[in-house]
């Protein structure tokens, strides 16, 4: 999907696109707030699929114990049996929904072989599908947005253990795409340029599906075609010689 490219291979070859899978077929999903669960499953998986759609759309602090097993159809106690407390079943929701990412969207192995273009293109394609195609049961991009925005004891750790690693690679990626003399900060900016332009995609959907019309969402809008666009615009400013020159003249200006 994503050629490998020279340094001095244009910009909008660099990258393969194919617009396939626009933002109008990811459109927001129905919270199901009484998961199916069965008698086979054991209580703490009833309790896992339960209380996660209860956090996404009543938050933590709002959910109560309660709610979650009478929900399963579990004794209250089962909770601390098995969770210790509700921080601790908060925790176990979000780590499997990291789990469920990772292993429907694994993060690319590190390959020295590969231009960083491409690699930038393959971190950015991951990012994206996590954040857009991730969402299997409806709540999960909810629950994740919901603890960004009202962060719990659990935010820290799942900073640490979801984001911080692909963000550890995407930082290595934009750093040799710079070169090994750009400054530290400037390395941050870029990468966190990245990650929101990809966030927007996800949280911003209902403003891009009323902003541009369909036809254009469907030929260019979708995953592939967002991961060009992205990776396109970050390779052109890191090439770009005149760059700092142009931030420093800008600050001078405000």
């Amino acid at each position: 999907m994503f050629p490998k490219v020279s340094a001095d291979q244009p910009v909008n070859d660099a990258i393969n696109d194919s617009a396939n899978d626009s933002l109008s077929n990811h459109a927001a999903p129905v919270i199901t707030e009484k998961p199916v669960v069965t008698e086979e499953q054991d209580t703490r998986t009833r309790l896992l699929l339960t209380a996660g759609p209860i956090f996404a759309k009543s938050g933590f602090h709002r959910a109560t114990i309660r709610d979650i097993s009478q929900a399963a159809n579990v004794n209250v106690a089962s909770v601390a049996y098995h969770f210790g407390d509700k921080i601790g079943l908060y925790r176990a929701v979000i780590d499997r929904v990291r789990q469920s990412r990772e292993e429907r969207f694994p993060a690319p192995e590190s390959d020295r072989s590969l231009e960083p273009q491409q690699a930038l293109s393959h971190l950015i394609h991951t990012m994206l599908s996590r954040m857009i195609k991730g969402d299997q049961y409806g709540w999960e991009s909810q629950l994740i947005m919901r603890e960004m925005e009202e962060p719990t004891l659990a935010f820290r750790e799942m900073v640490e253990e979801f984001f911080r690693p692909i963000y550890g690679h995407l930082k290595s990626t934009i750093k040799q795409l710079l070169g090994d003399d750009a400054p530290p900060h400037v390395v941050e900016q870029f990468s966190l340029s990245v990650v929101g332009q990809c966030v927007y995609y996800r949280i911003g959907r209902g403003v891009v599906e009323i902003l541009v019309p369909d036809q254009m969402q469907r030929d260019h809008f979708g995953i592939d075609a967002l991961c060009q666009h992205i990776s396109a615009t970050t390779i052109a400013a890191a090439r770009d010689q005149e760059f700092q020159k142009l931030k420093d003249s800008v600050a001078n200006d405000l």
